[in-house]
Parts: structure tokens; sequence; C-alpha cells
């Protein structure tokens, strides 16, 4: 048992001062007052930074210089644990984009292998693809885009401990296959997707959106499209806030709409968290080019932003307070994911996945599961 000492405490709501956190094992024991507080034999001095929820990351393809599609491996896993850490990332969904069933199959059986997946940030994983939209792939293989059958929706299902999220183009994907996910507890995110708001509308358990705006059809006066079917049914939807996916005040009215619905994603690659200015997005060269990741035809090949980079920008440019802009980053992912009983804010009870932020917003010390680890 520990205590972080002298620290102002953003517990989900409002921001508390001068608190100390007990942490017993990998859970929050209790947020307590420094004055008069019973103090375990350990403390971590919390120099008056301020502490939240550490964040959560539902699409993450790779950062640190490496990619899971690239390299299913734990060593990739270690190194985009490590990277998400420095950036104030405790917990992230591994993303695999489009890729050949062989492939997908190994990424879930390296994340089975994994004895205490949890303590190492990992919450499952996403499956972006491959079925989705041809129209909508984005930079993704179009060569292995398929239908997603009976047989493999069974499959995942039998998966679903290892398997957070799938994203899928639902006009190209049948309500029973839909069914098949959802009853073993996998969330359905429509995403890279072709459909008409009808199309949408005809489906049911799509509980979630992938990187709104992007790779869907948008927003028209007489076809509201996928980006209106999100804003009129309200799922949860996660967003990328590096100013190159949507435009600022693209994120602000989507902000405005959706609420405690919409939450940061980082959709990051390789170069996220590095210097690198070129990388392999699962087998084609791809450039940063003034912060944009992309093909040599311009082609938005994901993203080289960190969690903490989102925040900063959701303050300063989107407008949002920076307690709004913490929860975007870790009460409404978690929400999203369904694990908001034990993670995404401090409280008593929860998981102790804990960041400490100076007042410029810089991550300075980071706990995971009840770990020191920076």
């Amino acid at each position: 048992m520990y205590a972080i000492t002298n620290i102002n405490v953003f517990n989900g709501q409002d921001i508390l001062e001068n608190q100390a956190i007990i942490v017993n094992g990998d859970t929050i024991e209790s947020i307590v007052p420094m004055t008069g507080a019973t103090l375990p034999d350990i403390t971590y001095d919390g120099q008056n930074l301020t502490a939240t929820a550490g964040f959560i990351d539902l699409q993450l393809n790779g950062c640190g210089g490496v990619m899971l599609n690239v390299d299913i491996s734990k060593r990739t896993l270690d190194i985009m644990n490590l990277t998400n850490i420095q950036n104030g990332t405790t917990q992230y969904l591994p993303t695999l984009i489009t890729s050949k069933h062989e492939t997908m199959c190994q990424a879930v059986e390296l994340v089975a292998a994994i004895d205490d997946p949890e303590s190492e940030g990992i919450i499952g994983l996403h499956l972006e693809g491959p079925f989705i939209s041809k129209e909508k792939k984005g930079a993704h293989d179009e060569n292995h885009i398929r239908i997603l059958d009976e047989l493999t929706a069974h499959y995942l299902a039998d998966n679903a401990k290892h398997i957070s999220v799938v994203t899928l183009a639902p006009e190209n994907t049948s309500q029973t296959v839909i069914d098949i996910l959802d009853n073993a507890g996998i969330t359905v995110s429509l995403g890279h997707t072709n459909a008409n708001y009808h199309q949408l509308c005809c489906k049911h358990h799509l509980k979630m959106a992938t990187h709104l705006y992007n790779a869907m059809t948008p927003l028209g006066s007489r076809e509201p499209g996928a980006v209106g079917y999100i804003f009129d049914k309200k799922p949860h939807a996660g967003i990328i806030v590096d100013g190159i996916h949507s435009s600022y005040a693209s994120v602000r009215i989507a902000h405005q709409l959706l609420g405690d619905k919409l939450f940061m994603v980082t959709d990051a690659v390789a170069p996220a968290g590095t210097d690198m200015m070129e990388y392999d997005m699962a087998g084609t060269t791809a450039y940063v080019t003034d912060g944009k990741c992309h093909y040599a035809d311009g082609t938005i090949a994901g993203a080289a932003i960190t969690m903490i980079e989102g925040v900063k920008n959701l303050i300063q440019h989107v407008g949002l307070s920076r307690e709004e802009a913490l929860r975007m980053a870790s009460l409404y992912p978690a929400k999203a994911a369904g694990i908001d009983h034990q993670y995404g804010k401090l409280a008593a009870g929860y998981k102790a996945n804990i960041t400490l932020l100076n007042d410029s917003n810089d991550v300075c010390s980071v706990y995971q599961m009840g770990l020191k680890r920076l």
C-alpha cells in the first residue's frame, strides 16, 4: 500500500485540491484530504500536480516506431505500452487494420497468450476491418477486404475475451452476423462505410462509430449519410483530434451534438511519439509531412498524435475546458468500452491508473494498475 500525496485530484467531475490517493494493490482504496490524513509508510510526493485517470485509447495501430500489423509480437505491444505511458495513456486497444485471415488470427492468439493483459494496459483488440467497404477503404489494403461470414463471426465470438471492438461496414454485413458479435459482448462499430442513412437505420446493435467524419458518408441536406446517422442516433463515437483528420470546428460541432458519447482516439501509427518521417503502413511505405501521415498519393494513413497532444488540442483549439478534455480521453472512452465501473475516473474501488499533469498539461508521472511506471 502507498499514497500519492500533495496532489489536486480530478475525479471525473471536479478538481479536489490538496489530496492524497491511497492505493492498495492495483486499486484505489481512498482519496482523502491531506489535512489530518492517516498515510501508509510508502508515499510519493505529487508536488502539487493534478492527478487524472490514465488515458484510454480505443484505436491505436502503433506508436514508438512499431506497428501491430507489421510485427505481431509481444515486443510490439511492450513498445506501444511504454510509449503510451510516456504520454499519459494507461489502457488501450491494440488495433489491427485490414489483413488476411491468418494475420487476424495471429493477433488474437498473441493477446490470448498474455497471462494478464490488463496489467500491461491491454483491454482487448480492436479489429478495424477487414469487413469494410472498398469505396471507403482509406489507407486499408483493398486486396484483403471481405464480407464477414457466419463462420468467421463465430470464431470472433469464441474469442470475445480477447476482442473488444470490430469495425465493419454495416451495409455489407448481415444482421445475423452483427448479432453474433453483439451477443458475445463484442462492440460493433460502424466505420469505413459507404452506407446511407436508411441502410444504417435498418441495422441494430451498432453501438460505436470509428473515427467520426473519416471514411464514411458525409452529412448532406437530403441524404444524412453515416455522419447524420451518428448525430441523430448518438452511438458512442471516436474522433481524432490532430487538426488533420477533422477541423477543430468539426470536432467542436460533434461535441456539442454528442456530449459524453464523443471520445478521443489517436488512430496512431508507428511515428507517434517519435521523430520518424517514413514508416511501413502494413506493407506500403508511408510518410510524415507537417504532422500528416500519408501515402505517396496523399491518402491519409493513420496519425502521428498521442493522447496528451490530443488533450492539449481539445483545450487550445477546440475550446473545451480542461476537465472536459480529460473526460474525452478517459471517462468517455471507458463508457464506450463498457468498463467505466473500474476505469476512466479516480475514485475508491477504481483501478489505480493515474496520470499526473503539470499546469501546462505535460505528463510528469504515471501509475498503471497500481505500479509506478513513470
